[in-house]
């Protein structure tokens, strides 16, 4: 008897035997039992056999199946991803933002100075 069954019990016509077929096996009829004294066993051979399955690599026949004759190509074009002009534009807002950065260490410094020699004047 299925608690989850709607019909239920009540007053339903068919018989036991009609609705075991209409429905689907359970779930847990398909999972075999762990007994809770097993389930650390169980896990430690597992992580044993995963450890060294990722040791070994991947399979021979995924090895073998990858061509990699186009490696070379294909990071040598990655080398020109950028155009020249690009980098030559970067290159040149680097070093203006170098010199204005200078500029503007040069203005904190005489900001202090002047501070320092208003305090002094007054």
């Amino acid at each position: 008897e299925d608690p989850t069954d709607p019909a239920g019990d009540r007053g339903s016509s068919r018989s036991h035997s009609q609705r075991d077929q209409c429905q689907p096996p359970r779930i847990s009829s398909l999972i075999p039992s762990i007994q809770a004294d097993h389930v650390l066993t169980i896990l430690r051979e597992f992580l044993q056999e995963f450890v060294k399955l990722r040791d070994e690599g991947p399979p021979k026949e995924i090895q073998d199946v990858r061509d990699n004759s186009k490696d070379g190509e294909y990071w040598e074009a990655l080398t020109h991803i950028i155009p020249q002009r690009t980098l030559k534009i970067w290159d040149a807002l680097g070093a203006a933002l170098l010199e204005y950065h200078k500029v503007l260490t040069r203005r904190s410094e005489l900001f202090s100075e002047a501070t320092t020699l208003q305090r002094q004047n007054s």
